[in-house]
């Protein structure tokens, strides 16, 4: 089944955030009342593509990437990880969306982070082959300088030879980054497999001011002898970035921890 609009899961520990207008291709929500501020000046994440958590194994190798970590940013998830994990007593807010179910299961993108969200936003980008949609998700955290981290988690799409629907996916959330003046982390399954691809997502990256991140030890997954899997940063210095080898799913994850820096 493909869902008309994406099905959006978002648990936190706030009251339910209210809908609002930020951008006509998102649909966004935002607490009324405002949320702690993050005050540490550094962040750890874990970017994977849990392969549907199709592979055995990949509840434990989850809850052991997560460990010490803020933020998750997973692909091909969904809100199982609520009852084959433990990881919501450790990751209160959290949100699911959902592009479509196969024989009663759900895949998308998920966040899971320690921090509260002011704000969250959901896109979707049309498949043009399989017409499943892949989906993308940004949520906004406030700093203790008075700036704020966007967070932006994308599955782009993949099955095109052209980079139309490509591009239009990945222009809804720099659409945002265009509007922030903050730190920046942008990450997913960015599907650049091609030179076009590539190309287009390091002009926006550089328009925009972010650095891609270099992994050391590099296992990301590729195709064409291209990685899929990228993060892209702005307002952070790297101060590990890593990756590890895993059968627990078709996709080995990112294992980052980011520092903020001074804003001018």
């Amino acid at each position: 089944m493909i869902y008309v609009q994406p099905k959006i899961t978002f648990i936190s520990p706030h009251a339910a955030p209210k809908p609002f207008v930020a951008h006509p291709m998102l649909q966004c929500f935002k607490q009324e009342q405002s949320v702690p501020r993050i005050l540490q000046n550094r962040v750890k994440l874990v970017v994977w593509n849990l392969h549907k958590g199709e592979d055995a194994g990949w509840e434990q190798a989850l809850s052991h990437y997560a460990k010490n970590k803020d933020f998750i940013l997973l692909q091909e998830a969904s809100h199982i990880i609520e009852t084959q994990t433990h990881l919501p007593q450790d990751f209160p807010s959290r949100l699911y969306v959902s592009s479509f179910a196969y024989r009663g299961k759900e895949s998308g993108v998920a966040m899971l982070s320690r921090y509260i969200p002011q704000i969250y936003c959901v896109g979707t980008g049309k498949e043009p082959w399989i017409r499943i949609p892949k989906v993308g998700m940004a949520m906004l955290f406030p700093l203790q300088d008075g700036s704020s981290l966007l967070m932006i988690n994308i599955h782009l799409v993949n099955f095109e030879l052209n980079t139309t629907y490509y591009k239009q996916q990945i222009n809804q959330m720099f659409d945002l980054i265009k509007h922030h003046t903050g730190p920046v982390i942008f990450g997913g399954d960015l599907n650049a497999w091609s030179k076009a691809r590539y190309q287009f997502l390091k002009t926006l990256a550089q328009k925009y001011q972010l650095q891609e991140v270099h992994f050391n030890p590099d296992y990301r997954l590729r195709f064409m002898r291209k990685p899929l899997d990228f993060v892209f940063i702005r307002g952070l210095q790297v101060i590990s970035a890593t990756t590890d080898k895993t059968d627990s799913s078709d996709h080995n994850p990112l294992l980052l921890d980011l520092e903020f820096l001074p804003q001018e």
